[in-house]
């Protein structure tokens, strides 16, 4: 994650820098804010489990699609990183890359499936301009998947409403068994019929690469820029609709949640020896700052599935899974 010279600079004051006041308005002040809350017992399950404080996570984005009737779905999370960019998972847009169909809901708490309208008073929407997919993204091995959606207007910071951190360049590597929170409006069961409409979240513990990557595990489809996180009996876990998420972990010198990973793909969705497969942020930093650049006011942001078509395994958009065969295997959408 180590990293040097001005970009690595400019990632530090642009993400992680600046300790002043916060300006509500203009997001200018410390990442990681939580104005609304302090989380006080994350360890239970997406899957079933435990709604949010609203608030809890104020840089927790729902990326929806709209059809032509006016109807929405929420398709993906994302973290916001910059008034005007959202970080998330590339294979989140398989289905469509056309911004015109995509809608970002900051603020929200609960999300409705398949409403015309879902935005309360203080809920802010954006339109999608822009949607960068990094350049070398496969959306076989899901190697890269990571992505950054501009909108088209600036959203205004509050109570409900903060800038995401990312982790220094020369961050201490995770440990193995570190407790990590996840969050998303995502399935909570692997045979859902549609999503939660309120924000759950869930601890979750790093799992060591090798063991993730071992023969009764992932057999080697994990890639070095990814995190594994989860329990090896399973039972906590991200599942579809939480693609894009922010996996999230503390920074101890600051006591502020980094958002340390990307909810990427799994199989299943709370399996033993299937944890949650997550796009590590931290290698890929200089990519994020190249496609937002650095400029003025950057400088003055906050421091520190549809049906599976193959087989009917996994259900809507969301996190991605296959299953292992002799010698290849299936993704879905």
């Amino acid at each position: 994650m180590g990293g040097t010279g001005l970009l690595c600079r400019a990632l530090l004051l642009s993400f992680v820098g600046n300790l002043g006041a916060p300006d509500k308005r203009l997001c200018n002040g410390p990442c990681g804010l939580r104005p609304g809350v302090e989380i006080k017992d994350a360890n239970s399950r997406i899957l079933g489990g435990k709604d949010t404080q609203p608030g809890a996570w104020p840089w927790m984005v729902s990326m929806q699609l709209v059809t032509h009737n006016g109807q929405r779905f929420h398709a993906c999370g994302g973290s916001l990183l910059t008034p005007t960019w959202v970080l998330t998972a590339a294979h989140c847009f398989k289905s469509t890359r056309d911004p015109s169909q995509w809608r970002l809901v900051v603020g929200a708490w609960k999300v409705q499936e398949a409403a015309a309208t879902t935005l309360g008073p203080l809920v802010q929407e954006r339109k999608a301009v822009h949607i960068l997919l990094h350049e070398q993204y496969n959306s076989l091995t899901e190697a890269n998947d990571i992505a950054l959606v501009e909108m088209d207007g600036p959203v205004r910071c509050g109570y409900l409403v903060q800038i995401a951190c990312l982790p220094w360049p020369s961050a201490v590597l995770l440990k193995d068994s570190e407790p990590c929170i996840i969050v998303g409006w995502g399935y909570t069961e692997e045979d859902a019929l549609e999503p939660a409409n309120i924000l759950q979240e869930a601890e979750v513990k790093i799992i060591n690469l090798e063991i993730c990557n071992g023969t009764d595990w992932y057999h080697g489809f994990i890639h070095s820029t990814n995190l594994c996180a989860g329990y090896p009996e399973g039972k906590i876990d991200t599942c579809q609709g939480d693609s894009g998420g922010p996996l999230m972990c503390k920074d101890k010198s600051t006591d502020t949640f980094v958002v340390t990973g990307i909810t990427s793909w799994g199989t299943g969705c709370a399996r033993a020896k299937r944890p949650g497969v997550y796009t590590s942020t931290g290698d890929f930093l200089e990519w994020i700052v190249s496609k937002i650049g650095v400029d003025g006011e950057l400088d003055d942001m906050p421091s520190t599935v549809k049906k599976p078509i193959l087989m009917p395994i996994r259900g809507k958009s969301g996190r991605r899974s296959f299953s292992f065969q002799p010698h290849w295997f299936y993704f879905f959408s």
